[in-house]
């Protein structure tokens, strides 16, 4: 009998080059997504567009986990002594209305850039520490000058 295996472990066999690909294709994603929510908001308001689009996003996820039922066990949610992995929850709220404030107010790629150096400056500090139980990594010359060259690709991209 030959056991199938989950979206997760498909994923976990491909190459580090594909994911990383994939990474960057869901990054040009959020571009697309950020745009369009922005001129949701101008219709509706920031927190009118956030509401709008947070129930898309329930009655999208709702038909997904009906196609796949082995991508979401709900019986194993975690209590409320561990309250703070639901806070994921309010910062999506902080996310998907971060674009639609700014971007009208200062474009698509000054909002997008510092979007990617704050989840960059943030994610480098969380690997070097190993919060939240990632896998460490520590900051070393080579990924500290990335850092910089990358924020100085910002200055220059924004100016």
């Amino acid at each position: 009998m030959q056991r199938t295996l989950g979206i997760g472990a498909k994923v976990q066999r491909m190459s580090p080059l594909v994911l990383f690909g994939l990474a960057v294709l869901a990054g040009s994603l959020i571009t697309i997504q950020s745009v369009l929510n922005s001129a949701l908001g101008e219709k509706t308001g920031h927190l009118g567009s956030v509401l709008i689009l947070t129930f898309v996003s329930i009655v999208g996820l709702l038909a997904l986990i009906h196609l796949f039922p082995g991508t979401a066990d709900l019986r194993r949610l975690p209590g409320l002594s561990q309250w703070y992995l639901y806070v994921g929850g309010l910062l999506g709220i902080a996310i998907l209305a971060a674009p639609i404030f700014l971007i009208p107010k200062i474009g698509a790629t000054a909002t997008l850039t510092g979007l990617v150096i704050g989840q960059l400056l943030l994610a480098i500090l969380i690997d070097h520490f190993g919060v939240f139980n990632v896998q460490r990594v520590e900051i070393d010359l080579t990924r500290m000058f990335g850092v910089i060259l990358v924020a100085l690709g910002a200055y220059l991209i924004t100016k």
